[in-house]
């Protein structure tokens, strides 16, 4: 037990002002929790990947003795998702492709597929490839779907349906993220990115439908979120599919000017000419 870093755990949990009962609710209990900290024994290794999760920490933070290529593997992952959030979807497949599947621990599979069939789902690839990323989450690394890679999973079917037209199956996958994205816990800086990512597709899907009294209320939750963290990636998506509904539902010229105004601005700052172009296609009209 003496190589378990517990110091560099309660630090990531003290720098996140989060208390020992935040930190296991939902995952263990407090005294599983205290025993770690204190004493150095820990729990199973699904609690302990959780934990780690919740505060950021890769398994090898906690196991700094552990071999050099999960290091290596956790960094190759964290930049393809990184480009994924970034719509770098060839860049993405290019890391996800020196990375052996096989070798990953539990955790790093989950964040492998979820990837994966983001990359299918938002790309170029393979609708069905990209459901075969998210099924193999939910039936057989996350069976229990007691993890974030679940709803990533069933946010990711959703675009993958609805890039098929297959509304109904679509609405689905959205409709089981709406209803437990609110009640998600921001604990570190990679669920905030990862829940933007669900808040922003499930209110894209409805916003195209034409639901506005569900994709504007995620849309405000979105922009409350990148504000209180300062973060302006996904702010330039949400203000242009804001936008968007506004001008659906015929709102003021003014507001409508307002909101894309903002998200040019946010899209220049994060050098989304994709979006770029979007946003001055709807000014023009």
């Amino acid at each position: 037990m003496d190589q378990i870093n517990t110091k560099r755990f309660i630090t990531a949990r003290k720098d996140l002002g989060l208390s020992q009962t935040e930190l296991c609710r939902g995952i263990c209990t407090q005294a599983t929790l205290s025993k770690f900290e204190h004493y150095g024994k820990a729990p199973s290794i699904q609690v302990l990947i959780k934990l780690c999760q919740r505060l950021g920490l890769t398994l090898d933070e906690i196991f700094p003795t552990g071999p050099r290529s999960q290091s290596v593997e956790a960094k190759q992952l964290d930049q393809a998702e990184f480009a994924l959030i970034q719509s770098e979807y060839q860049a993405a497949q290019q890391k996800l492709a020196v990375i052996e599947f096989d070798s990953l621990e539990q955790s790093a599979k989950m964040q492998y597929a979820f990837v994966q069939g983001y990359v299918y789902a938002l790309g170029e690839g393979s609708i069905e490839s990209a459901l075969y990323f998210f099924n193999l989450i939910l039936s057989e690394l996350d069976n229990e779907h007691q993890t974030i890679f679940s709803l990533l999973a069933y946010t990711g079917s959703g675009l993958a349906y609805n890039k098929k037209r297959d509304l109904a199956k679509a609405e689905y996958f959205f409709q089981k993220v709406f209803d437990q994205l609110e009640s998600l816990a921001l604990s570190d800086t990679k669920t905030i990115w990862r829940v933007l990512n669900m808040l922003f597709y499930t209110a894209d899907y409805f916003g195209s439908i034409g639901d506005y009294t569900v994709s504007d209320p995620l849309l405000d939750y979105g922009y409350q979120i990148c504000a209180e963290n300062h973060l302006t990636y996904y702010l330039a998506r949400i203000l242009f599919r804001k936008a968007q509904n506004v001008s659906a539902q015929h709102g003021s010229n003014k507001e409508l000017s307002a909101l894309l105004s903002d998200a040019l601005a946010f899209a220049r700052l994060n050098n989304n000419q994709i979006l770029q172009q979007k946003i001055i296609k709807l000014l023009k009209k």
